[in-house]
């Protein structure tokens, strides 16, 4: 079957639920105000979809919605954004995974999850023909899919390896404390892995960003690429190490900015423009997610991004 994508996006589906600006919560049997709610699709592997469809990159999205209203919005929405959403799968008797969050007027959340239907999603559910002569597999989600991590994952890697995609991998927070060993045993079949500095010092027990990265390729990973935040990325990959800086922003929300930023970044790798760009898109991206309510929604398109990077 022809090439549906140059990126095969796997990973949890969200509906988020973002309210603004919450510093503390009120007191039982009280009220308090809001100056913004949104509801929008979320989930690591919905954010980084809709982010690299804006980014100009055929996306196809495999991620597990309920069988209710909730799924269908994100359905709908991935769709709309430019993704291929035919491994959106609708679990019978499950609902969709909703996350309330909870956005402070630095743009820093707290998050309430219910998982829903991420809790049966595994590579059995994947269409394996759309991957067909994808560029990349990236696997958004990791210790968010409990029936996905462990063994399915390492299958799900090595057999994209066997297909010709560069692979990728993006932690997410494990509230279960498992970390490294669920995922040690893909890590071999990984050319990219996404932490941020906390995920990296859970996997590795590490603090700094050099140190954790060549944890981290000694376990078998290509390129290790750390999220810094707005200070920007760190980049160790087989021909060296780099900082990229970020770029200063005035916040409103970084929900998703960490999947924006990954979708800059394998933008780049599909477009064969060398580590250095690619850090310096993931950077953009990451940020200008920021200054809007939303992952998916607050997304830059291409133009947006290329402008922006044109003024700095």
């Amino acid at each position: 079957m022809s090439a549906r994508c140059e990126v095969f996006c796997v990973g949890n589906a969200v509906a988020d639920v973002l309210a603004r600006p919450v510093e503390r919560l009120a007191s039982p049997g009280t009220n308090q105000g809001l100056d913004e709610v949104a509801l929008s699709p979320g989930g690591n592997s919905v954010n980084t979809g809709i982010a690299l469809a804006r980014l100009g990159i055929p996306v196809a999205v495999a991620a597990p919605v309920g069988d209710d209203r909730l799924g269908q919005m994100i359905r709908e929405a991935t769709r709309a954004g430019g993704v291929n959403d035919a491994n959106v799968v609708t679990l019978p008797g499950r609902r969709t995974s909703v996350s309330v969050i909870l956005v402070q007027k630095s743009g820093e959340r707290r998050i309430l999850h219910f998982r829903g239907a991420n809790e049966e999603f595994s590579d059995c559910h994947l269409k394996w023909e759309l991957a067909e002569g994808a560029k990349v597999f990236f696997y958004a989600s990791a210790f968010a899919l409990p029936s996905f991590d462990g063994p399915p994952l390492e299958r799900a890697m090595a057999r994209a390896k066997r297909m010709g995609c560069l692979t990728a991998l993006n932690p997410c927070w494990d509230i279960q404390g498992r970390w490294l060993p669920l995922i040690r045993s893909a890590l071999v079949h990984t050319d990219f892995i996404f932490p941020n500095l906390d995920e990296g010092l859970k996997l590795t027990g590490e603090t700094q960003a050099p140190v954790m990265a060549a944890h981290l390729q000694k376990l078998g990973v290509k390129t290790v690429v750390v999220k810094l935040g707005c200070d920007g990325c760190y980049v160790a990959g087989p021909e060296g190490a780099f900082t990229s800086p970020g770029f200063r922003v005035d916040p409103v929300d970084t929900t998703g900015a960490g999947d924006c930023f990954v979708a800059g970044f394998l933008a780049a790798i599909c477009r064969k423009v060398g580590l250095q760009q690619a850090a310096r898109w993931a950077n953009a991206a990451g940020a200008l997610c920021t200054t809007g309510m939303g992952g998916a929604d607050s997304a830059p398109t291409r133009l947006q991004m290329e402008g922006f990077l044109e003024r700095q």
